[in-house]
């Protein structure tokens, strides 16, 4: 399983984003795929989708050269949570979104 460990949690430009910043651990990650954000103090993951992947080639800390950008434009209470949460320092996984079936 893929895995991804995030050195900081800030807000993207349009201030209806998320870009965690750190490096890829283990296997590809790609747009769509969905992070794992644990919830501290229970065993619950909150989902959230990485709607683009930037790269900062001039950042000097190896930890922080790649940003997974989750949007939260139709959700800004989902936004209020995630950033409420702190993530930092900390590796997640990272899985395919599961498609639902109709």
């Amino acid at each position: 399983m893929p895995k991804f460990y995030i050195k900081k949690t800030s807000l993207g430009e349009g201030q209806n984003s998320l870009v965690f910043k750190g490096k890829v651990v283990e296997g590809p990650i790609n747009r769509g795929m969905v992070l794992e954000i644990p919830i501290a103090g229970a065993s619950d993951v909150v989902p959230v989708k990485i709607f683009d992947i930037v790269h900062f080639e001039k950042q000097k800390d190896e930890l922080k050269k790649v940003g997974l950008v989750a949007d939260f434009y139709d959700t800004p209470d989902d936004l209020e949570v995630i950033l409420g949460l702190n993530i930092a320092d900390e590796e997640v996984n990272v899985r395919i979104e599961e498609k639902e079936e109709w």
